[in-house]
Order: C-alpha cells, then sequence, then structure tokens
C-alpha cells in the first residue's frame, strides 16, 4: 500500500503570512491538528500544528542558571531549548514566525510502511506529501488509524446501520395474496373469465373446499385464500415478499423501526411473518 492509498488530500495550508487567529480558526473548522506553512511561491517551507498554539499560550517557565564570572549558565540545557522556542512561539504574529521547519516528508508513491515508521516519532503528527515539489496532500495520525481501524476489522454501528439501510433486503415480489369468501366463485373469475393458469392445487373440478389456490401470474403469483371471518386489514390484498433469510430480514427491519410479526410455518417448508404499512395494508415476508 502506498501513502496515496490513505492521504488526505487536497491539503488545507496556510502561507507564511497566515496570522496567528486564523491558523487557530482553520485548525478549529476543520477539525485538524496541524498544516503545511508554504511560502509566496507556494513552496513547503515548514508546519504549523495545534501543539505550536498550545505552547504559544502555556505559561512560561524561565530556566535555572548559575552565575560564572560575569555571566550566567544555564543549568539545564533542555529546559533553556525549550525556553527559547516558547519564547519564539510567544512573540510569534504569523505562520511563519512559529512554523517547524525540517520536518520529515514523503510523496504519492511512498510505501505506507515508510510512513509509519517516520511517525513513530512521537513529534511527527502530520506528513506533507510532495509531488514535484508541490503539496498535494497530507497525512496525519487521523488517518493511519482510520486504515489501522479497517485492518483490525472495527465495526462502526452507525455505519453498519446506514449500510444495512442502503442495502435491498427483499428479494422480490413473490406473490399478491386475497383474501376470498367464496374460492369456487373466485377461481372461476381467475381461471375462466380471465384465463389465469391454477398452479396448485391443479386440475380439481370443485375448488369449494380449498383454502389455498395459486395462479401463475408471471414473476409473482396470485394467491386466493379463503380467509374465513373477515379481520380489520385482511379484506385487502396481501403483498408477499421472497427473503433468503427471514430472520436476519426480519431484524434489518426491527432497525429501521418496523413492527414485524413472529415467523411461523405457514405450510411445510414456507416460513412467513407479517407486518403492515403505514395505511395499514398487510404485508407478508416469506421464506421457502
Amino acid at each position: 500500500m502506498l501513502v496515496r492509498d490513505i492521504m488526505s488530500s487536497p491539503a488545507i495550508t496556510v502561507t507564511t503570512d497566515t496570522h496567528i487567529p486564523e491558523v487557530a480558526r482553520m485548525l478549529r473548522a476543520h477539525q485538524i491538528s496541524g498544516m503545511p506553512v508554504l511560502d509566496a511561491a507556494g513552496r513547503l517551507v515548514g508546519i504549523v500544528t495545534d501543539h505550536d498554539l498550545i505552547l504559544r499560550n502555556a505559561p512560561v517557565r524561565e530556566p535555572r542558571y548559575f552565575a560564572l564570572l560575569s555571566g550566567y549558565i544555564p543549568l539545564n540545557l533542555e529546559e533553556h531549548r525549550h525556553y527559547k522556542e516558547q519564547l519564539r512561539h510567544t512573540m510569534a504574529v504569523t505562520a511563519g514566525d512559529m512554523i517547524e521547519p525540517g520536518i520529515p516528508t514523503v510523496a504519492p508513491d511512498t510505501p505506507l510502511e515508510h510512513a509509519l515508521e517516520l511517525m513513530l516519532d512521537p513529534k511527527v503528527t502530520i506528513l506533507p506529501v510532495l509531488d514535484g515539489g508541490e503539496v498535494v496532500g497530507v497525512v496525519t495520525r487521523t488517518d493511519l488509524v482510520r486504515l489501522i481501524e479497517q485492518l483490525e476489522g472495527a465495526v462502526d454501528p452507525e455505519a453498519a446501520l446506514a449500510k444495512a439501510g442502503a442495502t435491498p433486503v427483499l428479494a422480490g415480489l413473490a406473490e399478491v395474496i386475497l383474501y376470498v369468501q367464496e374460492m369456487g366463485a373466485a377461481v372461476h373469475f381467475y381461471r375462466d373469465q380471465l384465463g389465469l393458469r391454477v398452479l396448485e392445487p391443479a386440475d380439481l373440478d370443485d375448488y369449494n373446499g380449498e383454502s389455498w389456490v395459486v395462479f401463475d401470474t408471471g414473476a409473482a403469483k396470485l394467491a386466493l385464500h379463503d380467509g374465513g371471518e373477515r379481520r380489520l386489514g385482511e379484506d385487502t390484498p396481501m403483498i408477499a415478499f421472497a427473503v433468503a433469510d427471514i430472520i436476519a430480514v426480519r431484524q434489518v427491519l426491527i432497525e429501521r423501526g418496523v413492527a414485524v410479526g413472529e415467523p411461523f410455518e405457514a405450510a411445510p417448508g414456507v416460513t412467513v411473518c407479517h407486518l403492515h404499512d403505514p395505511e395499514g395494508h398487510p404485508i407478508a415476508l416469506e421464506q421457502r
């Protein structure tokens, strides 16, 4: 994998003349930890980070010295270096006054392993990506963590739910179920008058005693059901959708806020569960 595969592009940059308040505003507005700093010709001269702003506003701690003849010598060279660096940040007016020069950079075709090695240094929080001397992107710790999250197989619940919401879970319209009171008359209408072919049970002379009669209507079937006494919502056609895994589909629909009944075996090898649309029309999920 290469740097170009994970870098953030285009890079958000500032110039050496950008004033410190604007630097702070841009870091906050874009929710980033650092930006490349460019000169008037667009060349990279360094970076400015949130650490620079924190250092600029932290209390200044003067190092300890001991007197020697007519001069003072710092007791701790690291304290003295930090003191000088903080004074430079405190007195800065623009990003150019506060930049960190000599920073490592990478190219779009740099192996990702090299970028990871560079960022093992706690001081390296952002890597400008240069292509022909032009800043074309940056690699940040957030970019690396995003990649590591994918490699570790982490699951974002919100992203998973959004993906489930965008993924079709219904395999297609399986059949339309009509509840009828007189099966014989209904079969006569659909078979003899409309010319539909009976799939099951076929070749009967009298359909008055049948509870289910299924017609061939192409991609979806038409099923007549002798529902007996009519109940609220059952005097309208029921739409039945075919599903591959009724348990999984039911769970997805429940997560989407749909009230779905418990699955039951409607016939040998046929598992069904019921739901209703906002108008109360009956819908069935059917797994065969």
